[in-house]
């Protein structure tokens, strides 16, 4: 299991305008969106080979109208 930082946890209440990822899933890892998309499998590929030996955060944005759960 991977833990998030307070910095990655900052980073994702901070991003700036998250409208543009509605709906997507995105991988951050050192306050950097390293890959973003619709479908967790190809974000995580795109993300797992720019993170060479580390592992990002995965965190899908919700719609507008869609509730969010946060499992700890």
């Amino acid at each position: 299991m991977v833990s998030m930082s307070s910095t990655e946890s900052q980073y994702l209440l901070s991003i700036q305008n998250q409208d543009k990822y509605r709906g997507k899933w995105i991988a951050i890892l050192d306050n950097k969106i390293l890959a973003e998309g619709t479908e967790l499998k190809v974000v995580y590929k795109e993300a797992m080979e720019k993170a060479k030996d580390r592992t990002p955060l995965f965190k899908r944005i919700p719609e507008i109208n869609e509730t969010e759960t946060l499992l700890l």
